[in-house]
């Protein structure tokens, strides 16, 4: 690789908006670089990543790039501390999610009926981990965590292997075997409308992740009115708000607590659940859609100046913001 970006031409391009971090620069336009995270730099042994590579790669479009946008306000300290950028040319835009029309024509009736033909338990009778199985998603802690609370409700796991999942795999198909009372349920893959009712249906989702850019399966879970168990790291509080039980993510008694206390109290679930629809409206399909064209309109000089009322009714600003 050499010291500087490879060289594209595209003839007529105002802005050359690059959503993954390659290593290309489009002369004569405004080269825009999505970085959602520095995971493999941060926690290096939860990717498979070149280290080394990937580091100068971010170096090189960091002293590059026109500018960099990127997720969350955490993954914007991140960038701006770790590879040196300065501030004004770091943009948040957030995420969002859609995952609530998938089955907003279906009734709560018709939810339960489906999650009773998938998992044979009720509604809010499970809690349910879904994602791909990786290091980084921490899912070892999160069984022990799950057989240590006692909890009578089952956890659900959803999702394929992944990298580094060995491991994982490994413990869930000894927890098969061992576990006569089906307390640890493994269903692998399940198709996007499936799962969205699986989450809907949930007592909660549990997402100790140890480090996330966004974590968009809190936001996911908040938009269908689901509680949340998630971690007091990275980005997570900044998405769940006050509308989680925070965890930490390498205490697996912390975990198992936080399990326990939503175990038997059905008036904390409706509770959380609530405040995680209203936390969830901050990352809104409708704003998160006028954020890019936003940030476009003031990268090129054509934005119109908003009222002072305006600015102030966003729900998620992109306007520089003070770093945690």
């Amino acid at each position: 690789m050499t010291g500087q970006l490879a060289r594209v031409a595209l003839p007529g391009t105002d802005i050359a908006h690059w959503t993954y971090p390659l290593p290309v620069r489009t002369p004569g336009a405004a080269n825009v670089y999505t970085l959602h995270d520095l995971v493999p730099l941060r926690l290096p042994y939860t990717t498979a990543d070149h280290k080394r590579h990937y580091l100068a790669l971010c170096q090189r479009i960091a002293r590059e790039a026109d500018h960099i946008l990127t997720v969350s306000e955490h993954s914007r300290a991140d960038i701006i501390r770790i590879l040196g950028v300065e501030e004004d040319r770091v943009t948040n835009l957030y995420q969002s999610t859609d995952i609530a029309r998938l089955i907003e024509s279906v009734s709560p009736e018709q939810i339960a009926q489906e999650v009773e033909g998938l998992l044979g338990v009720g509604m809010r009778e499970y809690y349910l981990f879904f994602g791909a199985l990786e290091p980084k998603k921490n899912l070892a802690r999160l069984l022990e965590a799950h057989l240590m609370s006692g909890s009578r409700h089952p956890l659900v796991i959803v999702g394929a292997p992944g990298w580094g999942s060995e491991r994982d795999v490994a413990l869930l198909k000894q927890l098969a075997e061992l576990d006569t009372e089906k307390r640890i349920k493994w269903l692998g893959y399940l198709p996007r409308q499936t799962l969205a009712t699986a989450i809907a249906g949930a007592r909660a989702v549990m997402f100790p992740s140890l480090y996330e850019g966004f974590g968009l399966p809190v936001l996911e879970a908040m938009s269908l009115g689901t509680p949340v168990i998630t971690s007091a790291t990275s980005s997570l509080p900044e998405v769940a708000g006050e509308a989680a039980v925070m965890i930490d993510p390498y205490d697996v008694r912390s975990i198992a607590r936080a399990i326990k206390a939503l175990d038997d109290d059905d008036s904390a679930v409706a509770e959380l659940g609530q405040r995680g629809l209203v936390q969830a409206e901050r990352f809104s399909a409708g704003a998160y859609r006028q954020r890019p064209g936003e940030f476009y309109a003031r990268l090129t000089g054509t934005a119109s100046p908003l009222p002072h009322d305006a600015r102030a009714a966003q729900p998620v600003p992109i306007t520089k913001a003070q770093s945690a």
